[in-house]
């Protein structure tokens, strides 16, 4: 057995430094309805991606990066995402950043929906784990949420404390840092947004089925209201096999 230096584990870094993710980055997979495009200027340092939602629609879209090659088996997993949302819709307006298994279908079909306190997890894809945002939720923050074969297990809309719901909150027009980690086995993951811990799972239940590989994605329903969604950055972060 090894002994692993610093360089033991697996990264991705993507800042989005560059005019034309389409054309600059081949590998990743983009949608055009609602339209996916790098901004720069004022909106981040270097260029973001941003989701251009707009008003009384209902397309599905967004950005995979790279391919089905992420998983939970044998070693950890981390996901860290700097976001930002221009409005905080209140009808059907969804926005998901994390990992799911379902490469083709990432950019037509989001991974979950929600009303009140309750998620539902959507058929397709059938195994999905990150942070959720619905505008038909009671309170419009961004839950954990995950399902393992189409089941959901993770549903923080419907666990979270009042304070971590308070904290996991965002606000329109202001950058959020989301991130997760998740153990080897997929039994225990922490959420945490800008730093604080908003939910940690603990279950023998799978979190996220941790045989299968995933892909990193940004992803978005529109709705009522018109939503600028915005990425700054993405990383992700894998133990190596043991």
């Amino acid at each position: 057995m090894s002994t692993d230096s610093g360089r033991g584990k697996i990264t991705f870094f993507e800042d989005f430094v560059g005019t034309d993710v389409v054309a600059d980055k081949s590998e990743y997979a983009v949608d055009t309805d609602p339209a996916v495009e790098v901004v720069s200027g004022a909106n981040g340092i270097g260029g973001v991606v941003r989701i251009t939602c707009d008003a009384g629609q209902s397309n599905v879209g967004g950005i995979g990066f790279g391919q089905l090659q992420w998983s939970a088996y044998d070693n950890y997993l981390y996901l860290e995402a700097r976001v930002k949302l221009s409005a905080l819709g209140s009808a059907a307006e969804r926005f998901f950043v994390g990992f799911t298994d379902a490469q083709e279908d990432t950019l037509t079909e989001m991974p979950f929906t929600g009303t009140g306190t309750t998620t539902t997890a959507v058929s397709d894809p059938d195994d999905a784990i990150g942070f959720f945002w619905e505008g038909n939720f009671t309170d419009t923050a961004w839950y954990p949420a995950s399902q393992n074969s189409d089941s959901l297990v993770v549903h923080g809309s419907s666990n979270m404390s009042a304070v971590e719901k308070t904290d996991a909150t965002p606000t329109a027009g202001q950058w959020h840092t989301l991130s997760m980690m998740i153990d080897s086995s997929a039994t225990w993951a922490e959420f945490s947004v800008d730093g604080k811990i908003v939910y940690t799972y603990n279950d023998s239940d799978n979190a996220v089925i941790d045989d299968v590989p995933l892909i990193p994605i940004f992803v978005a329903t529109e709705g009522t209201t018109g939503v600028n969604a915005d990425i700054d950055y993405i990383y992700v972060e894998a133990g190596r096999d043991n």
